[in-house]
């Protein structure tokens, strides 16, 4: 590989459990960096999303790879090759393993060609999803910056009591002070269509869009409503998800 040119941050979901939001969070952080005049590198490691709900099937650019097969988080290293900023790697459900064995090898190497790395943590009140958190940081430790993001996946009221109340999230927060952001749940059938389109909120807000459902005034005003939330809350992260 080619050393970068300039210090690369790798900011990747953590593929744990399933079923969180993690490759909308990925969506919205691609129209993120591209509002802040970055082109991000986009690397889809999902391999069993390949149906309508991969970071492939909205942005055909994202590279495909099979996290399980033999040296495939290697590219990540290619990926920052030249002036690369930013690369976007969105990781599947039972990752883990194969991403824990990877950083044992080469993250050393990886600091010392200036890559840094966010791990993007997705959780909803379940307590399988706080652990699968809190698993990924046992292994990870200081290697990463962690950016959180808190989904309420319903629209009424979440305190998120799991995450709040797990004394292990209490050590985790105090150990690696991760950057907090939340993502407001979505109408169901606003979010069903936009996978079935395969299209993003930017998309809609954009009127880069097929349906007619897609194109009413109540969606459009959602999708910039969900957007600008992440958006804020990712600027309040800014410190871990910019180069």
């Amino acid at each position: 590989m080619t050393s970068p040119s300039q210090s690369t941050r790798i900011v990747f979901t953590e593929g744990g459990k399933g079923g969180v939001a993690k490759t909308e969070v990925a969506l919205s952080l691609v129209s993120w960096y591209q509002q802040n005049g970055i082109a991000p590198m986009l690397l889809d490691f999902d391999i069993e999303n390949t149906g309508k709900s991969g970071l492939q099937n909205f942005f055909p650019a994202a590279r495909k790879f099979n996290v399980h097969r033999e040296g495939a988080l290697d590219e990540l290293f290619d990926a920052c090759d030249g002036d690369q900023q930013i690369v976007l790697a969105d990781l599947g459900a039972g990752a883990g393993d194969a991403t824990a064995h990877w950083f044992d090898q080469a993250f050393e190497d990886a600091a010392e060609l200036g890559i840094r790395f966010t791990a993007v943590g997705v959780t909803t009140n379940d307590a399988g999803a706080v652990q699968s958190i809190l698993k990924w940081a046992t292994v990870l430790q200081r290697k990463v910056d962690y950016v959180i993001v808190l989904n309420e996946m319903r629209e009424s009221p979440c305190d998120f009591e799991y995450w709040h109340d797990e004394p292990g999230v209490k050590e985790f927060c105090k150990m690696f002070s991760p950057a907090m952001v939340t993502m407001a749940a979505r109408v169901p059938e606003l979010q069903a269509e936009l996978r079935n389109q395969c299209v993003t909120l930017q998309d809609v807000i954009d009127g880069n869009v097929e349906t007619a459902f897609l194109r009413k005034t109540k969606n459009i005003a959602r999708a910039k409503r969900y957007q600008r939330q992440l958006f804020e809350g990712f600027a309040n992260a800014s410190h871990y998800l910019l180069p």
